[in-house]
């Protein structure tokens, strides 16, 4: 250590920064005379002091075990850094990892990783007349490309002049023929009293509306999937959360998914939940700028009565979701987090400047599916509108079917193996080590000599076990 540590932070000198390497997410091994067994820390943040390298964690620890006088040390538990003095540097592991599971996935005939399908056209495939026959329980049935379905995202049956959205609750927003004029915010919120603000800008967390309502649609779009082909940043909820097994924070990309033009109109964005059908309905949109149009939702108004404290009181509540967002007719929005007959409380503003401000008309958007029948009557499951069988990747439709057969439907999905089995792992990491040891850079890393087993030998032997081991996992396609 370069200076006493503190309660969240460790500190290391320019050069051990610069020749062992950190980065964030990296796991910390902190130990000292005072605390010889040590403790782990996962890195959060990397910043510049007069300490040295700042190393700072989420998880407190006792900084008067930690500092230079106990010779207390930072060691980087990671196989692989980018660091200067290693010889093969974490992201160039990283990209070989990537290369090993694409070879596996092509050889297997399979996808052992979750893989995004975000829009793919497909026939339905159905008895005529639309009815059942003897034996099923289905009208028809729609064969996705992909199996190992992990999750439907979306399910459009083309009516003839639009989609049907059945599989998610969605919204569609509408983008002005001139966006010179547009200001303002989008604001969502995934039904726990969350928001998020999508603001109009030129930095990686907001969307540009500066040249024609397609391009501007098209922006939006890609900030709220994150798309990295135009690096667009995450847009975390506030208050944040995290969902089992992450320490990361949600963003919209993890809830919503959008599309713009193409199907839907030039300058139509439709944004829906990825959480299955009516779930999303708790979801809430609104947009302060009245020139951005908000269709295929479930719209609810009230009218301002009072406030006091963080309660707002208003003549009827009734539709409005348990938790969500909310904006006035001056374009200030604010969540909520509970609400009552006649009052939304824990309320927080999220875009003006104080609760004070709230007043008159209050409206709310909620997505909605299209149902047959409608969410309260509707439903995917077996005998109800539709159903899928995730492994062989086979939706099947009842209640509610497209109207045509040819490109009919519409998907996005995620599909790939769940779990992933420790054999495939191996494989995988012997793939990597053959291609390290191959490289010209792993010399420093990997040891040589009378005691070890020689390089060329070590390669053989890997690629005789990934060759024994990779058949198994092999699919066979067949054409009937």
């Amino acid at each position: 250590m370069s200076a006493n540590a503190e309660a969240n932070a460790v500190f290391v000198t320019g050069a051990d920064y610069r020749n062992i390497g950190f980065s964030v997410g990296d796991t910390l091994l902190l130990y000292s005379d005072a605390d010889p067994l040590g403790l782990d820390r996962d890195i959060t943040a990397i910043t510049t002091s007069a300490g040295g390298v700042k190393l700072a964690f989420s998880s407190a620890i006792n900084p008067g075990l930690y500092e230079t006088t106990d010779n207390g040390y930072v060691q980087n538990k990671a196989s692989f850094t980018n660091g200067s003095n290693r010889g093969i540097t974490y992201d160039k592991v990283k990209r070989l990892i990537l290369r090993a599971q694409d070879k596996i996935d092509n050889l297997t005939h399979n996808s052992w990783r979750p893989n995004l399908v975000s829009a793919e056209y497909i026939n339905f495939d159905t008895y005529k007349p639309y009815r059942r026959r003897y034996y099923t329980d289905y009208v028809g049935t729609t064969p996705l490309l992909f199996r190992n379905v992990q999750q439907m995202l979306r399910i459009e049956l083309w009516q003839g002049d639009d989609y049907r959205e059945i599989g998610a609750s969605e919204a569609r927003l509408k983008i002005p023929d001139s966006v010179r004029s547009l200001s303002g915010s989008i604001v969502m919120s995934p039904g726990n009293g969350s928001a998020a603000t999508l603001t109009i800008g030129t930095s990686s967390t907001q969307w540009r509306a500066d040249f024609d309502k397609i391009t501007t649609a098209q922006n939006l779009v890609d900030l709220i999937n994150k798309e990295d082909r135009v690096s667009k940043g995450a847009v975390e909820f506030s208050p944040t959360f995290t969902l089992e097994g992450s320490t990361s924070n949600v963003a919209v990309h993890n809830e919503f998914l959008a599309t713009a033009n193409a199907d839907y109109g030039s300058g139509h964005v439709k944004i829906s939940s990825m959480r299955s059908t009516q779930a999303g309905e708790v979801c809430s949109i609104v947009t302060t700028d009245t020139n951005i149009e908000i269709s295929q939702t479930q719209i609810n108004t009230a009218t301002f009565s009072s406030l006091d404290s963080t309660t707002i009181t208003v003549d009827d509540t009734n539709g409005f979701a348990d938790a969500g967002v909310v904006v006035d007719a001056s374009g200030d929005v604010f969540s909520y987090t509970g609400k009552t007959a006649t009052t939304f409380t824990g309320c927080t503003i999220v875009v003006g400047s104080a609760l004070s401000d709230i007043a008159g008309a209050l409206t709310q958007h909620l997505m909605q599916v299209d149902l047959q029948g409608g969410s309260a009557s509707g439903d995917r499951g077996r005998l109800r509108d539709w159903w899928i069988d995730n492994e062989m990747g086979i939706v099947y439709f009842n209640n509610s079917y497209p109207f045509f057969e040819w490109n009919a439907v519409k998907v996005a999905y995620v599909y790939g193996e769940r779990y992933v089995e420790k054999t495939i792992e191996d494989i995988c990491t012997k793939m990597v080590a053959i291609d390290i040891l191959m490289s010209d850079d792993r010399s420093v890393l990997i040891p040589e000599g009378t005691q070890n087993v020689d390089l060329a030998s070590k390669i053989n032997m890997y690629k005789q076990d990934v060759q024994q081991m990779l058949p198994r996992y092999v699919e066979v396609v067949s054409f009937e």
